[in-house]
């Protein structure tokens, strides 16, 4: 009975809010209506609104933010729904569909896993060469060591082997030679594409393109050891910090603007092995740094264990005030406030995760 008033009383607000959404468009009350979708668990519903509040309000952090959540938490649920097949009927088409999903949402060592597990299953077929293909070059792309490199190259060419006059595996090569920079060997590619599908104008410009290229471009061993060296892919500008986030921006200004407010006694970033921290100084800026990737693995290593899905915030209340983190799929924001966590902070706090932000060194005000 209660859970059937619940509902009915959400659905109300629903109303409402879909009334005030009509009366007053704003980016806050699409994000009023996303919400009351997002408590009932409408994450499709939570997407287009949220999709038609970027279409009028474009740039809006927390609407992008709120759209990414959902869609992650209606992967998460298809990835549980794939799993529970496979268990009773499993095919290819689930393997392959499990496969994707898990390379799209950048967890390459599941995806990997999966792969495997799948090639030894009866199920297998040459399918999975290519998205074993598939995982080790995007492997290979985060990484950018040299051995991960060889190993995605061994892995494309065992699917070109397996299925010859397949163009997959040849746009895979494609792909991976031309981030190198081995362009004589991406005009190679480009030529056997031409042969799979003669006369096709893009692949004639792309062809063109690469020979008047090709000529001093170094060979794949070159090109991985010079991607090593450097960290840089040959298609890398000198500053691509602004290339590699989605919201075209530094995050120091973000965290400096945090931590200059009266109830923030810090505000950080964390993205792989380096954080930026502002407010704290020297060693106890290292100690919060650590303790906030602490938290931030201990709490997806728990959403993992119990099957609970992505975590999309992490709060601990104390004496100290609030410490919360909200992850992205490769970052991290965290604030610390002196009290409990106001809207506005959260909104903050939102704006940083998922940002993808360069973290050249560690921030040393």
């Amino acid at each position: 009975m209660m859970k059937v008033l619940r509902k009915f009383f959400a659905r109300n607000r629903i109303r409402k809010a879909r009334k005030r959404l009509a009366s007053k468009p704003s980016p806050v009350t699409y994000a009023a209506l996303a919400q009351e979708y997002a408590l009932l668990g409408m994450t499709r519903e939570v997407q287009q609104t949220c999709e038609e509040g970027l279409g009028a309000f474009p740039g809006n952090v927390e609407l992008a933010r709120m759209s990414e959540r959902a869609r992650r938490l209606e992967q998460d649920s298809r990835l549980s729904e794939i799993k529970g097949e496979l268990e009773h009927a499993p095919r290819p088409a689930l393997w392959r569909e499990l496969c994707k999903l898990l390379i799209g949402s950048n967890q390459l060592a599941r995806a990997a896993e999966v792969v495997e597990r799948w090639s030894s299953s009866p199920q297998a077929n040459n399918e999975v060469h290519v998205l074993r293909a598939q995982v080790c070059l995007e492997r290979y792309l985060a990484d950018r060591g040299r051995d991960q490199g060889r190993a995605a190259l061994v892995a494309i060419e065992a699917a070109m082997a397996h299925l010859p006059g397949d163009a997959r595996p040849l746009r895979l090569r494609l792909k991976f030679t031309t981030r190198l920079g081995a362009l004589e060997d991406a005009r190679n590619c480009v030529e056997e594409l031409l042969k799979l599908a003669p006369g096709d104008p893009v692949l004639e410009a792309r062809f063109r393109s690469l020979a008047e290229r090709s000529d001093k471009a170094p060979t794949i061993d070159r090109a991985l050891i010079e991607v090593e060296r450097t960290g840089r892919f040959s298609d890398e500008l000198d500053s691509d910090d602004e290339a590699r986030s989605p919201h075209g921006g530094d995050v120091r200004p973000i965290l400096r603007k945090l931590a200059e407010q009266p109830d923030v006694t810090a505000a950080s970033y964390v993205r792989g092995a380096t954080a930026l921290v502002r407010g704290p100084k020297g060693a106890t800026a290292e100690r919060h740094a650590r303790a906030v990737r602490n938290v931030l693995k201990s709490g997806r290593a728990t959403g993992r264990r119990l099957g609970l899905g992505t975590v999309m915030q992490i709060q601990i209340e104390g004496e100290f005030g609030t410490l919360a983190i909200a992850p992205g799929e490769l970052d991290a924001g965290a604030v610390w406030t002196t009290g409990h966590l106001s809207p506005q902070r959260e909104r903050e706090l939102a704006a940083l995760a998922g940002m993808n932000a360069a973290t050249d060194q560690e921030d040393e005000s």
